[in-house]
């Protein structure tokens, strides 16, 4: 065989040998993928079954303990609350029975992917049990919304509305374009105590928070209105201060930590020049309507959230020590929404809620309240100015995101000033507000507001010149999220399986096709070295004639 095609069939071989070993080491992953997949499925499986029997267990004894509790009111002479003990007495009792249907019969089904089955028997036989009437089976008929598998229910906010975290299914999942996750469903219901104008305004600010994303679906009946928002998994920013604050000790945070409280502060104000953009005004900032998960703040809760143009009167809902001080004066006042700056409200919070993770504690005195803890003075700044007087403070949450930029970008606060930050650039202007923009920085047109960054990309700050002559700059340090979370297609291991198993083929071809060749060519070979030098009548083992060319005797 020529030396020729032993390389060709060498290299042809190396190639198919290598597509062959990288398509089985994608197969394996994929095969991993799909066995931690089912993992989870398992795992989520295994809690509903634990949860449904402790809540069993427990909707068992409260109906029990009851039942004395209801006796001695009737004893005492008080028939009406003796019967409101049995009643609640008799929803307990009806909870537990579908803690443990929820245990025996959900859990089981949803483990072997009968999804059909158990939406049938999820809507039908709750409903079958809360039949006859009564409170108890309204109540039951509340947690039961149409393409949404009920997970478990969460803690009541102020609002008294229901919180419910709830799988949808594979349609409605297409319709409200998700295309992943879980969602929570927040239900008022006239039945449940809700009012009347708790509802309207919810339902108000619902075209706009639709509109931004923050509500995927929603629906109204003659006793319940619910809408449908995006769960977010992880955990507050209250609790992962303290937990931050605590491994800190008393030498408080180093510079990464500040950098990454800093960055999820960033993430809340940047939501909040999205809102206030499109005209809604959130009025609860504070860490626990914070959510982290992965480096990154997500704002939830829509409980009081209210258009910038309400003609309504201003009210005091809120929480104390991050609400503002000077909402609750206009409130007293018997102002309307539209007739202030609500969005300055908003900004008083956010900065309470960076002074509560600068020290691990709420601003107990507002801006007054003093920073005990070590920290990075520009941040101090930034807190101390979006607490400030109504009319000192921060215009614009895009002017608190900016100073935010400049404070954390380059990776360690301590070194930045707040003479360096963008809001004091103008210094102090004739009426005496900081931060006032040199008019030269000024465009023709307005400005366009920076997109939200990603807190996890705070790597080498980047710098793009706007004015050579004056030599002003704007820092472009973080890349922007993507306006909308993209569905992920699903990889099968189909095209995988394919091009292992023609790799797999293609190289026993070759291999066949290099025995072969080496066969044929050695057997030519051998044929070819027997015929030299021999004679025709030749016999094997007879002298060569002589070389002088005489007869033998």
């Amino acid at each position: 065989m020529s030396g020729g095609i032993e390389w060709t069939l060498a290299v042809l071989a190396a190639i198919a040998a290598s597509a062959a070993i990288v398509a089985a080491g994608l197969a394996l992953g994929r095969l991993g993928v799909v066995v931690g997949m089912l993992g989870t499925h398992a795992g989520r499986c295994a809690r509903q079954f634990g949860s449904g029997i402790v809540g069993c267990l427990g909707g068992t004894v409260v109906a029990l303990l009851l039942l004395p509790v209801a006796l001695a009111r009737l004893v005492v002479g008080k028939p009406a609350t003796a019967l409101d003990a049995l009643a609640s007495s008799g929803r307990e009792a009806r909870d537990a029975l579908l803690a443990l249907y929820s245990a025996l019969v959900v859990a089981p089904l949803r483990l072997v992917g009968l999804g059909a089955v158990l939406g049938h028997v999820r809507t039908r036989l709750p409903a079958a049990l809360g039949e006859g009437g009564g409170s108890g089976g309204m109540r039951t008929s509340r947690a039961d919304f149409e393409g949404y598998t009920v997970l478990r229910e969460l803690a009541r906010g102020g609002s008294g509305a229901r919180l419910y975290v709830c799988e949808p299914d594979a349609r409605t999942r297409v319709r409200i374009g998700l295309a992943d996750g879980f969602v929570v469903i927040k239900s008022f219901d006239f039945d449940d105590g809700t009012h009347l104008a708790e509802m309207l305004r919810e339902s108000r600010s619902l075209d706009a928070a639709r509109k931004l994303g923050l509500v995927l679906d929603h629906e109204s009946s003659e006793r319940r209105f619910h809408y449908v928002m995006r769960f977010h998994e992880g955990i507050d920013l209250g609790k992962f201060t303290r937990r931050l604050h605590e491994i800190a000790g008393a030498d408080g945070l180093d510079r990464e930590r500040f950098v990454l409280a800093a960055s999820l502060v960033r993430d809340i104000v940047a939501t909040l020049r999205d809102w206030h953009a499109a005209g809604l005004w959130h009025k609860d900032i504070k860490p626990e309507n914070a959510i982290v998960l992965d480096g990154r703040a997500t704002l939830v809760d829509l409980g009081l959230v209210t258009p910038l143009a309400s003609q309504m009167t201003l009210t005091t809902h809120g929480t104390e020590y991050f609400r503002d001080p000077e909402m609750v004066r206009q409130a007293l006042r018997g102002a309307r929404v539209s007739d202030v700056d609500a969005a300055r409200f908003d900004i008083y919070g956010a900065g309470a809620v960076l002074h509560f993770v600068l020290e691990g504690t709420f601003p107990a005195h507002g801006v007054l309240s003093g920073f005990r803890k070590p920290s990075p003075e520009s941040l101090r700044w930034i807190a101390r100015r979006a607490m400030a007087d109504f009319d000192r403070r921060y215009a614009t949450a895009d002017e608190m995101l900016r100073d935010l930029d400049r404070a954390i970008a380059g990776g360690d606060p301590a070194a930045v000033r707040p003479a360096d930050l963008p809001s004091m650039r103008g210094g102090e202007r004739g009426d005496g507000e900081v931060g006032a923009e040199p008019a030269s920085a000024t465009s023709a047109g307005a400005a366009v507001p920076p997109p939200p960054p990603d807190a996890r990309t705070l790597a080498r700050p980047r710098f793009r010149v706007t004015d050579w002559w004056t030599g002003r700059y704007e820092m472009a340090t973080i890349r922007p999220l993507p306006a909308a979370i993209p569905a992920q297609g699903r990889q099968g291991l189909g095209p995988v399986v394919a091009v292992f198993l023609a790799a797999v083929a293609t190289l026993a071809i070759i291999v066949a096709l290099w025995f072969w060749i080496d066969r044929n060519g050695g057997d030519a070979g051998a044929g070819a070295g027997s015929s030299v030098g021999s004679s025709p009548g030749a016999q094997p083992g007879a002298e060569p004639p002589a070389s002088d060319g005489s007869a033998a005797d």
